[in-house]
């Protein structure tokens, strides 16, 4: 690793009710969000909904589903500045079978010629459902590094979780 190397980590989270997690006030992916933070001195961007999604699982499923159906690209509250930035870390949950559409409206909007991009993301059984290739072909101008970190939500709330995010940080050579 570079230690001039700037890094930012810019996910996409949801709190409340949550499949098999139940009501929480952190999102699995900003626990793993603020894990690698931690681990690697990174600056912080979260991505935030213009409208915040409901409190209600089975209300975020029908308007993430409506959503994914019309290619929406609901907006995000603020903005963070890319260009300043080498490496970014780039995480969001898998929402039935895709990243959330709020997630492809922030992709858009950025240029990301000559960064280096490393995903992660939660699930509840879905891996990364296909998302890492998604993201290749919307950075195209990025070199995507590894082969993207996922874990289930669940297990991100677990010590032997964050132990497993720490071995992939570690393999990156991305440990402070």
């Amino acid at each position: 690793m570079n230690t001039n190397d700037k890094k930012l980590v810019i996910y996409f989270s949801r709190a409340d009710e949550n499949y098999s997690v139940g009501n929480v006030e952190v999102g699995n992916t900003e626990l793993l969000a603020k894990e690698i933070i931690a681990k690697t001195g990174a600056d912080e961007f979260k991505i935030i909904p213009e409208v915040a999604y409901p409190a209600n699982y089975q209300e975020t499923v029908d308007q993430a589903t409506k959503e994914r159906n019309e290619q929406a690209r609901p907006e995000y509250k603020s903005d963070v500045d890319i260009s300043n930035y080498d490496t970014i870390f780039f995480g969001y949950p898998i929402w039935w079978g895709d990243m959330p559409m709020i997630v492809y409206n922030f992709i858009e909007k950025h240029d990301w010629n000559g960064k280096t991009v490393i995903p992660f993301n939660t699930h509840e059984g879905s891996g990364n459902s296909g998302t890492y290739n998604i993201l290749k072909s919307k950075m195209s101008s990025a070199t995507l590094k590894g082969d993207g970190f996922n874990m289930s939500g669940s297990t991100a709330r677990t010590e032997d979780g964050i132990k497993e995010l720490d071995n992939w940080l570690e393999g990156l050579g991305y440990i402070n």
